[in-house]
């Protein structure tokens, strides 16, 4: 392949994951303030998976409200640094680095990418590159949701509703690490070992248990799905607890937005939606990941040419731990 081109999962269409097509297109260039990275691997977020479908229908004001114009995805990213742009003075070449590009046109879905030197953390050396790419966005979530949000404290009683996924098993690690003992995790019956095996002190099947009526409270809730109504929420909540949810669908955060303000008032539990803020804590998180504090669980790594088949099954729900592509095989 000629060293002026690459290959990368762009997305012709909004819909299944049948719009994306592996294609030969043009490598990028730096420019100033900019890294080019040879991407080594890349994970798959409920961005991308919104982004596919083109739902809900605020997500095409990023890329098109017709169509998504040959948008190359992928916000997760770990890899090489093989060039630089003037001005740039955090990185040179050969540089292991990774990072979330969410708020950096993505591009992790090629085998080379141009951005930000911004957008970009230095590995710690004992990191594999598939690990790497599962711990940027995942790992920010987590903080944030834990401790900006949640305000963890050891003695608090921990529920993860969604806790398969990449954010539920480092939300696990992190809050064993602080010293939380107490940790519940909701998901399917079929994740329940898996949950007990990255960290959950007890399981629930979200099909046979509603979380919010067992009659139990806990001070911190973490949700990755919010399936619940926001008025049932404050039940599962202590007094003085706090929800915060980190990922949902769009009629489901607007309930939220609409009655959370009002429910907190009136309950005296706070029920919150985190904003996230990419990378504020990348190098927190790749400290932890080089102490052992952090082990990010791998579904599984595709090959690039196999994206569609891990983004569907991520779609699906599927997936234990976080879907990477292997961009380069390892």
């Amino acid at each position: 392949m000629s060293t002026a081109t690459m290959r990368a999962i762009v997305q012709t269409r909004y819909g299944k994951t049948g719009s994306l097509e592996l294609r030969t297109v043009p490598r990028p260039k730096p420019q100033a303030g900019e890294v080019l990275v040879r991407v080594h691997a890349t994970g798959v977020n409920d961005a991308d998976w919104a982004l596919i479908q083109g739902k809900p229908f605020f997500v095409r004001l990023f890329g098109g409200t017709r169509g998504p114009r040959g948008r190359i995805l992928g916000a997760d990213v770990a890899g090489e640094v093989v060039d630089v742009g003037q001005g740039v003075t955090r990185f040179s070449r050969g540089d292991r680095v990774f990072g979330d590009l969410s708020e950096h046109g993505n591009g992790g879905f090629g085998e080379y990418l141009s951005t930000s030197e911004d957008a970009f953390t230095r590995m710690p050396d004992s990191l594999s590159y598939l690990d790497a790419a599962a711990l940027p966005h995942a790992g920010n979530l987590a903080m944030q949701s834990l401790f900006d949000v949640g305000q963890l404290r050891p003695e608090h009683r921990l529920l993860v509703n969604g806790a398969g996924g990449g954010v539920g098993v480092l939300v696990a690690q992190l809050a064993a690490h602080h010293g939380v003992r107490d940790i519940v995790g909701v998901d399917d019956a079929s994740k329940q070992e898996f949950l007990r095996e990255v960290g959950f002190a007890r399981t629930l099947d979200y099909r046979a248990v509603d979380f919010t009526r067992t009659g139990e409270r806990f001070d911190v809730i973490v949700d990755t799905r919010l399936t619940r109504s926001p008025f049932s929420l404050p039940r599962a909540l202590a007094p003085g607890g706090v929800y915060a949810t980190v990922g949902a669908t769009t009629a489901s955060l607007l309930g939220l937005a609409i009655w959370g303000r009002l429910i907190s008032k009136v309950t005296g539990r706070q029920l919150r939606m985190l904003w996230l803020k990419a990378n504020k804590n990348t190098a927190e998180v790749a400290a932890l990941a080089e102490s052992g504090v952090l082990a990010p669980r791998i579904d599984r790594g595709y090959p690039l040419a196999e994206t569609p088949l891990a983004v569907a099954r991520f779609g699906a729900a599927e997936h234990r731990g976080k879907i990477v592509i292997a961009v380069v095989s390892p």
